[in-house]
């Protein structure tokens, strides 16, 4: 009877996988010539220029919302100083309003047309129902 063994696997060598070649960066190194900048031998910046590129994306897009929340802060302060001011305005024209219905200042105001209160108190007028 044959004794059983584990077979071992073929050693394949593993290749080294080819890069592609970004169509932005090769465009960008031919454009501006980013090679030149950072010399022949120094590549990085060249091979990562498009997680550099969204990034720099990314900020542009932080920094805008940053400045829209302040803009918006400052409004809603505007705001909230002119709801004050108004509320203040409502509160002392209730007040004057109240107080010139008040018995004693339409007195005060009447008082140049010659007229002013009765004297005598009210007396009560009685109707009897058969004389209606």
């Amino acid at each position: 009877m044959a004794k059983n063994t584990f077979r071992e696997p073929e050693r394949i060598p593993k290749q080294k996988k080819q890069r592609r070649r970004l169509k932005l960066a090769s465009w960008l190194n031919d454009f501006i010539g980013l090679d030149r900048l950072f010399g022949e031998d120094n590549a990085w910046p060249i091979r990562h220029i498009d997680r550099i590129l969204w990034i720099t994306f990314l900020l542009i897009v932080y920094i805008g919302l940053n400045h829209n929340a302040e803009r918006l802060v400052r409004r809603i302060q505007r705001t909230k100083t002119q709801v004050d001011e108004l509320r203040s305005q409502y509160t002392v024209l209730n007040a004057d309003f109240m107080k010139s219905g008040k018995q004693s200042e339409i007195t005060k105001r009447v008082a140049g047309l010659g007229l002013s209160d009765s004297q005598t108190p009210p007396h009560k007028i009685v109707v009897k129902s058969d004389e209606h």
